[in-house]
């Protein structure tokens, strides 16, 4: 008979139940993960364009390193969206547009996605398919402001003014802060006939936001249609050249840095430079400058953003390469002509100007480079010639009256012809605020305190919290 010790041990019943229960608990983890991996939806195709090779060179490797990070992690919906937004950010609807649509089926409780797939449509155009995408997700999320903005602008776009004022109500209600609430309850007022209307809601939008631009336009629209025409014309002036932008959003606020097209990046510069910051124009032109070493118009905006930066001497060889090619080039010549004063050698830039002037007569901004040399060279009367060959080239650009009238006070003492054309610069442009701190300036100079009083007055309404009221009010207090 074997000793206890040698014979097999029976598992007692609590060992049994164990056992059981982890085969049981293994079979149904197992169970899980088969139902998770069965239900779990197919990995999407990573969008492509449809012609690649004929994109610019720089999209196209922009959009091949985003398609790189989505393959890498081809489940995950931001890394999708990114994308959508290059092919938005560049025109290419229809890629922006499956792009969106695959981030919904990915994320279907991200109302942005369901957004910008209904913007893309509206792009193809399909205003009323879009309209009933925008109108469906402002149904599915109430709370969502620029879903309410989006029907409303699309409603408008259709004749909808019914739908239109719903939506812009609503959108008042979410975002308060948000001046295209208001701005679009007044335009619904005019485009039905109200003009007297929509006053309070136009000005209400413009208590919100003060540079809103388009605001301003239909302000001056409703104020010409009620006769109050000169308060109209200092509106439409303050909105003029006006471009409707979208209520900004999470995702459309990103969609810049996506923008490589050429002639984006070239308008992106010139606005960066325009805004105290050539710094950063000249890193997104050098960028640029990998892809199109040999573009004319891009060596010659790398060279303005050099001269804005303080930096001319590095924009003049490329300027030279420019005109190596292209003697009769005038935009790089009159780049190089502002880099020589400059640099003061301004006989040199002179010459340069004066080429320029000879080869397009017809062009502004090259009488405008004579008129900067011969004022680096103290030739004020041949600087305000200069000038008005400009105007004759450009008649209606207020700038320029600016500069003459300017000229004419400050170099030419002669005050009487500087108001005359600080006068006809705010007849074209009745908001231009360095037109009326010139005159005010002038005015005070002369002694005419009333007048200038009164120039300031004026541009406490066109300019409120313009650097210009500012100058003015303080010249004006100093005894």
């Amino acid at each position: 008979m074997p000793s206890p010790a040698s014979q097999p041990r029976t598992p007692t019943p609590s060992r049994r139940r164990i056992h059981g229960l982890l085969g049981a608990l293994a079979a149904a983890a197992l169970v899980a993960v088969t139902l998770h991996l069965a239900r779990r939806p197919p990995l999407l195709p990573v969008v492509a364009p449809a012609r690649p090779e004929s994109l610019d060179p720089q999209l196209r490797d922009h959009l091949q390193r985003l398609a790189s990070l989505v393959a890498d992690s081809p489940r995950d919906p931001a890394r999708r969206a990114t994308l959508a937004l290059a092919f938005a950010a560049n025109g290419l609807w229809p890629e922006a547009r499956q792009a969106f649509l695959d981030v919904v089926r990915m994320a279907p409780d991200e109302p942005l996605a369901r957004l910008h797939a209904a913007v893309a449509l509206q792009e193809k155009p399909d205003d009323q398919a879009a309209l009933a995408e925008f109108e469906a997700l402002a149904r599915d999320f109430p709370n969502f402001a620029p879903a309410w903005y989006r029907v409303g602008e699309a409603a408008l776009r259709l004749g909808n003014l019914t739908n239109a004022e719903s939506a812009f109500s609503r959108l008042s209600q979410l975002a308060p802060q948000e001046w295209r609430g208001p701005a679009g309850l007044g335009e619904v007022r005019l485009r039905a006939g109200k003009p007297g209307e929509a006053l309070p809601f136009l000005e209400r939008a413009l208590a919100i936001d003060r540079s809103a631009r388009p605001a301003h336009f239909l302000l001056g629209q409703a104020l010409r249609a009620v006769g109050r025409t000169n308060e109209a014309r200092i509106a439409l002036a303050l909105g003029a050249a006006t471009t409707r932008h979208p209520m900004p959003d999470g995702w459309s606020e990103r969609a810049p840095e996506h923008m490589k097209l050429l002639p984006d990046q070239l308008a992106q510069a010139d606005e960066l430079g325009r805004m105290g910051r050539p710094d950063l124009a000249l890193q997104l032109l050098q960028g640029a400058l990998k892809f199109h070493p040999d573009h004319p118009g891009l060596l010659n905006q790398l060279a303005v953003a050099s001269n804005r930066a303080g930096r001319p001497q590095q924009g003049l060889a490329l300027l030279d390469a420019v005109l190596a090619k292209d003697p009769k080039a005038v935009a790089p010549r009159i780049t190089r002509s502002h880099a020589l004063v400059l640099l003061g050698r301004a006989e040199d830039a002179l010459a340069e100007a004066r080429r320029a002037a000879t080869d397009s007569p017809r062009t502004a901004q090259a009488h405008l480079a004579v008129a900067n040399a011969l004022l680096a060279l103290e030739r004020d009367a041949e600087a305000a010639q200069a000038l008005r060959l400009a105007l004759d080239a450009d008649p209606a650009n207020a700038d320029i009256h600016v500069e003459l009238a300017s000229v004419l006070w400050r170099n030419l003492s002669d005050a009487p012809a500087a108001v005359e054309v600080l006068s006809k610069a705010l007849q074209l442009n009745p908001a231009l605020a360095s037109a009326h701190l010139q005159l005010g300036l002038l005015q005070q100079h002369v002694g005419d305190i009333a007048a200038a009083r009164a120039t300031l007055a004026s541009l406490e309404i066109v300019a409120p919290q313009s650097p210009e009221l500012r100058e003015l009010r303080q010249a004006i207090a100093r005894p």
